[in-house]
Formats: C-alpha cells, structure tokens, sequence
C-alpha cells in the first residue's frame, strides 16, 4: 500500500483552556543560563511538569506514540503556548535576552519527558534551542540563517547515524507571510524510487561535508540510505551540498535530485504556537524562498546522550558535545 503524506504527519490541537493555563505556569519560568547544568535541569523538569499536566489525554498518548520507535514519522501539535510579547527577530541569530521563556519552556516540555535534548558545541554556540531567522549578511546561505530555497534534507548528516539528532521540534514563533516548512517521508521516497537507484543510494560512494552552520570543516563518506538493525530504512543526506565518489554516485545525486523535484511534499504553515516534530533520519526537511519576518525555534533531540558521552570521554551530565569528537 503506498505510503501517503497525510498518514505520516498527524495533527493535534491543544484546547484553549488548556493552553491558557500553560501560559500562564509559564510565563513564571526564567530561561537559565545553559551552561549552568543544575539551573537548565531545574528549568526542564518545570517544564514537563507543566506539560504533562496541560496535555490532554489524546495528545499526551499520541505524543507518547511518536517517541516510540514503532510510531509515527512526524506530529504537529497546534495551538500551544507562545510568548505574548515577543522581540524582534534576533538577527545576529542569538536568543534575545529580553525574551520571557514561554517558548522554551513548551519545546523542553514537549521532549524531555520522552527523549534528550542534544547539541553540538560546533554549532550555533552550543545552545539548546536554535533561533531559526535570517541572520543579517547570511540571508543568501543555503542554510537555517538564509532566505533562499532549501532543498529537503536532513540534519547533521556528515555524522554516524547514533550521534545525528534523533528528531527535531520546530516551533513557530513568528510567521509573516506564511512561508511554509516542506516534509517527505523517506518511504514517498523510496516507494517512487527505481530498485538501481536505491542500490546506488546504499552504497559508500557519496562524501557527506559538514554543513555551514557548524564551525568545522569535517567530512566523511558514507551511503546516503541504509537499513538499521531492525530493517527499517534510514536516511541522512544534505541533497544539495553532498557530493559523489565516483560515476554512479554523480548519477544518483541527480537522480534522487530530480526525483525529490517530482513528488508532492507536505507544505506545514507553522504560525505561533504550532509545534512540528519528526525523525531526523526518516523524513526530509526544506523551505521555499520567503519574504518578510519567520523566526521559529529548532531543538535537536535523541534517545539518548550515553552513547555521545562514551565517544568523547566527557563524563559530565552536560548536552553539548564537539561534533569533531564525535566523528
């Protein structure tokens, strides 16, 4: 049976009761200083307090299924909590200082009772949550600071499947003009897929770079779909920045390009308050070119931060991790 856009992404609603009440528990939170690990742990277990008790039932279950291997690829949730008074879009792509911590509080509700927050020193400063916006002198990147069209893709991907993010959360913030967030499930993808393509697309020949968000250089090669352990197809690839090793990698980038040209995508208009959650390495992710203000909120996530603290010999309870360390 094909696979269909609107059997991977589930939506929810949260009640306005509900979210009236999470507003107001908090907007009692004060967003710590991340590096301070007692604080930010303070600061998360509030958070899924608060969250476990605003969450209906049917959501809580149904978030409850996504962090579950077997569940669902993406969720949207609607309607949630977001700050009354934002700032301007910070254009030097740092958290406002000004900003009440409403948002954060949502995004470290929504996740830590399920998995880990996760990020990489490399990148974006280490913080926990990212400001997604036009970073000013960046807004011509193919990257989270541009304005231009990014292609699908997903993140982190020149790193080993087990130290990748998990699943993101993006979080609407500000949304101007409606610019939406493009999402294709890896099965769309492989069900339109010719059988030689998807061999090409399994082998070593394509060299993953590290992508302009991270201050590093590094890269690696390896194939750009796999099989886990599980036989479940995974996924990892920046399809417009990966580059082949030889013929037949050459051939299947374009390919798979051209493909990913020719299948509809899920567009999600994310306006304030609207959570969307998937699988970093099961579903695809871009935008077209916008105009106007969008700043939304990114959080990388995973099951868990043993493995990252094993690699790196850190064994502090931290969440940030050298992603050269890591390679």
């Amino acid at each position: 049976m094909q696979t269909t856009l609107e059997a991977t992404l589930q939506r929810l609603r949260l009640p306005i009761e509900n979210k009236r009440i999470w507003l107001r528990e908090a907007l009692t939170l004060r967003f710590p200083d991340p590096g301070d690990f007692d604080a930010w742990r303070a600061f998360v277990e509030a958070s899924v307090a608060i969250a476990m008790s605003r969450l209906p039932g049917p959501v809580a279950e149904t978030l409850d299924r996504f962090f579950d291997p077997e569940g669902p690829d993406a969720l949207l949730i609607e309607n949630l909590p977001v700050d009354p008074n934002l700032p301007v879009p910070p254009q030097d792509g740092r958290r406002p200082s000004v900003k009440t911590a409403v948002s954060e509080a949502v995004i470290a509700g929504l996740i830590e009772g399920h998995a880990s927050i996760l990020s990489y020193s490399n990148e974006k400063s280490g913080a926990p949550i990212h400001e997604i916006t036009p970073v000013q002198g960046l807004e011509h990147t193919t990257s989270s600071t541009g304005r231009v069209p990014f292609a699908c893709h997903t993140d982190a991907a020149f790193l080993a499947p087990r130290f990748c993010p998990r699943g993101l959360l993006l979080f609407g913030l500000l949304n101007q003009h409606d610019a939406p967030t493009a999402i294709l499930p890896l099965d769309y993808i492989l069900e339109a897929a010719p059988h030689s393509l998807v061999r090409s697309l399994q082998k070593p020949i394509f060299r993953h770079p590290s992508p302009s968000s991270f201050e590093t250089s590094a890269s690696v090669i390896r194939p750009i779909v796999w099989r886990d352990s599980e036989g479940v197809a995974r996924i990892a690839v920046q399809t417009h920045a990966v580059l082949p090793m030889n013929e037949e990698a050459e051939s299947a980038i374009s390919q798979l390009r051209a493909l990913l040209d020719t299948l509809a995508q899920e567009r999600v208009v994310l306006r304030p308050g609207d959570a969307l959650l998937f699988k970093n390495d099961r579903v695809l992710h871009g935008r077209d070119a916008f105009t106007g203000a969008r700043w939304l909120q990114r959080a990388y996530f995973t099951d868990s931060l043993v493995p990252f603290r094993e690699q790196t010999g850190d064994a502090r309870r931290g969440f940030v991790f050298d992603a050269e360390r890591l390679l």
